[in-house]
């Protein structure tokens, strides 16, 4: 089998994935995070519109940035291990690399390497090594 043939077997698991992950009802619906506006203590992100969650340590901050399909980015002073173990029981989330949680409803494409970079609805950009070997066995399970 060819990387095209292995590619396009890919896209119609990850289009099957997609379609039974939409009719589950995960048990956390918003998260809380910094908000832009300063009146407010907190800011209840809906987790559907969210693509990624990254630690931003490589960038000189100890936040937890979540990504969403608009492109805006909203912050948390929580660590990625605690947001994941809060996630744990969220079917459409999971833990992908040292630095990604991602949401699976929101992949609209990946590139097959010895990683996989992954693009998500709305954003213009790959992620690069968005799931890693630690965790690329545990991403394709979930695509079964």
């Amino acid at each position: 089998m060819g990387v095209k043939e292995m590619a396009r077997g890919e896209t119609d698991l990850l289009k099957q994935v997609l379609e039974k992950l939409m009719y589950l009802d995960p048990p956390i619906k918003k998260f809380p995070v910094t908000p832009e506006d300063p009146a407010m203590a907190v800011f209840f992100l809906d987790l559907k519109d969210v693509c990624y969650i990254t630690t931003k340590s490589d960038q000189g901050r100890d936040e937890t940035m979540f990504m969403t399909s608009g492109g805006k980015a909203y912050f948390s002073n929580l660590r990625l291990t605690e947001i994941e173990k809060r996630l744990s029981e969220h079917p459409h989330f999971m833990r992908t690399s040292k630095f990604y949680v991602i949401n699976l409803t929101k992949i609209r494409g990946l590139k097959v390497s010895s990683a996989r970079d992954l693009w998500f609805e709305g954003l213009k950009e790959p992620v690069a090594n968005a799931v890693t070997s630690t965790y690329l066995a545990d991403f394709e399970k979930k695509l079964q």
